[in-house]
């Protein structure tokens, strides 16, 4: 397993959207996951409204800490495709994060969970947004 990314193009991606994070984790998937054949999420965006709404009081809570971004590492036979496919999805996400911080923290939107997820299967990636 090797990450098709580095923590200096995920930082250098998320400058140039003008975007942060509170927490960048990278993580191996457990053995055996994913299964040959199914997709594997590659990066994972998580927007916790609901906890940052309950913390609004705190008026010194930066609002990238509403957000989590994990990078998953992928099948070393993979991963140059997957580095590759990422190089437009990559700063697709960094967007999808300036957008969410840009939002009204006491909007409808802010004040929910939200996740976007980077998908690798079939030789492409795919952007999926709940």
């Amino acid at each position: 397993m090797s990450y098709p990314v580095g923590r200096d193009l995920v930082e250098l991606a998320l400058r140039e959207a003008g975007a942060a994070v509170g927490s960048l984790a990278f993580v191996v998937p457990t053995a055996g996951h994913p299964r040959a054949g199914e997709p594997q999420n590659i990066i994972e965006i998580f927007w916790y409204g609901r906890a940052r709404a309950r913390r609004l009081a705190n008026a010194s809570l930066p609002p990238a800490d509403a957000l989590l971004m994990r990078v998953w590492a992928v099948n070393s036979t993979h991963r140059h495709d997957v580095a590759d496919l990422l190089r437009d999805a990559l700063p697709a996400a960094c967007r999808w994060i300036a957008a969410a911080l840009a939002r009204d923290p006491a909007g409808a939107w802010s004040t929910a969970d939200h996740e976007l997820t980077v998908r690798y299967a079939n030789a492409a990636v795919t952007i999926h947004e709940s």
